[in-house]
């Protein structure tokens, strides 16, 4: 399909709770990457939909729980995702979007693309590309699929490490041919998008880049999880 154009607009969305500063160095590191490969980031934004730590964190969660089950067939209601699409809207049309989320914000990563697809005559006109990383499940819109990754740590023995990410699911209710509702997952199965990634540590852990989060072949988490992104993106 390959990437919409040069002029990229980078926007990463924390999840609930987050400390001000917490993706700063994957921000820093996704610009360099993508200037490296001949990519002009026009915007560069560190966001939050639910509030920073600062914030009250049951208010937060409350918000979170409903974007992940009220708002999971209807994205255009998510709190989360308004907030993300009017900071992104803000911020013009001087490149194509890339969200990504991390826990929470990959939810509100998801809902906010659908947001601000719905603004336009189809979704071609509005290219966008959702990245969540250790990320609650949620429906991903069908024309989403080929343009949208998920990440989740696991450990040497190939097990999860990450407990948020066996949170919420994909399915949606679908009709079948003969009208009946049937509970189906919103991805194929065949999608390659879905990675796993051998991390140090777990949730809160995948954009470290201390010698503490070093794997077995001397990268680190945030090295690992820089890679996977820009490898998917450029693949698409």
């Amino acid at each position: 399909m390959g990437l919409p154009g040069t002029h990229v607009n980078l926007f990463l969305l924390a999840g609930v709770a987050t400390a001000p500063l917490f993706m700063e160095d994957f921000r820093l590191a996704m610009i360099t990457n993508l200037t490296q490969a001949g990519y002009t980031v026009s915007v560069s934004e560190l966001l939050y939909p639910y509030g920073d730590w600062s914030r009250r964190l049951l208010r937060q969660l409350h918000e979170l729980r409903h974007d992940l089950w009220t708002a999971r067939s209807r994205p255009l209601r998510s709190i989360g995702g308004n907030r993300a699409a009017d900071m992104i809207k803000a911020c013009g049309d001087k490149g194509w979007p890339l969200l990504i989320g991390h826990s929470g914000g990959g939810v509100a990563a998801v809902q906010a693309a659908s947001i601000l697809a719905a603004n336009a005559a189809d979704h071609a006109e509005k290219p966008i590309r959702v990245v969540q990383i250790g990320s609650p499940k949620c429906p991903i819109p069908s024309w989403l699929h080929n343009s949208w990754m998920y990440a989740e740590a696991i450990r040497d023995n190939g097990r999860s490490s990450d407990p948020v990410t066996w949170l919420g699911n994909q399915r949606v209710w679908q009709r079948s041919s003969g009208g009946l509702p049937i509970w189906r997952q919103s991805v194929p199965a065949a999608n390659l998008a879905q990675l796993r990634l051998p991390l140090v540590g777990g949730h809160p852990d995948y954009f470290r880049a201390g010698s503490s989060y070093l794997n077995k072949q001397g990268s680190t988490n945030l090295e690992i999880t820089v890679q996977a992104v820009t490898n998917w993106l450029y693949s698409t």
